[in-house]
């Protein structure tokens, strides 16, 4: 990838004649000149990664924050926010269950079922969300789906039909050595079916 020019190190001796390059003064005044164009050059750059949701660092994270009308995640880390951010941009409408599923696959990290049933809209998903705390995630579906639905959100653990689509005997299984909890999630199905 192309470096940016406020990527590059600046260097204002390379800028004057050979034989001013030799000054001391001139070498203290370089060094002052650099280090305030370094301090500008860095300045770019936050500004640049500013505009752009995956890049923004935490005064970036406040100002999309503010423009969105968004709370921060309970757990605060930069990596949520920046989902949250995401998350809210995508939810722009015209809103379907494919869009839906963006919204809430970019906020949660980990691919989602979907299913609208006498009004209750139930997301199962399976392995480890990135958020602990969903309470941004339910703000942001409640502006996007119209108000007579109702929403759940649960993990969706190992059932027999999957279990028994594997077509493994009981010794098969016992040589997988997983825990009790790891057979429950059923994340190993998926992991076997990706490979």
């Amino acid at each position: 990838m192309k470096e940016e020019f406020y990527q590059q190190p600046s260097d204002y001796l390379s800028c004057l004649p050979e034989f001013w390059r030799r000054l001391p003064q001139i070498q203290a005044i370089a060094a002052a000149c650099c280090q305030e164009l370094d301090r500008r050059l860095a300045r770019m750059e936050q500004l640049a990664n500013n505009r752009f949701p995956s890049t923004v660092d935490e005064e970036g994270a406040a100002r999309w924050e503010q423009m969105l009308n968004l709370t921060a995640p309970r757990d605060g880390t930069l990596q949520a926010r920046r989902d949250q951010i995401r998350a809210c941009l995508m939810s722009k409408p015209p809103v379907n269950l494919q869009s839906l599923r963006q919204v809430i696959e970019a906020y949660m990290g980990v691919p989602v079922q979907m299913k609208v049933e006498n009004f209750l809209l139930s997301v199962t998903y399976r392995g480890e969300s990135r958020q602990k705390d969903l309470t941004p995630l339910l703000e942001t579906m409640y502006r996007l789906i119209p108000a007579n639905l109702l929403t759940e959100i649960a993990y969706a653990y190992l059932t027999w039909e999957e279990l028994d689509e594997q077509q493994l005997t009981w010794e098969e299984l016992d040589e997988k050595g997983l825990s009790m909890e790891e057979f429950e999630r059923g994340q190993w199905i998926s992991a076997e079916t990706d490979s």
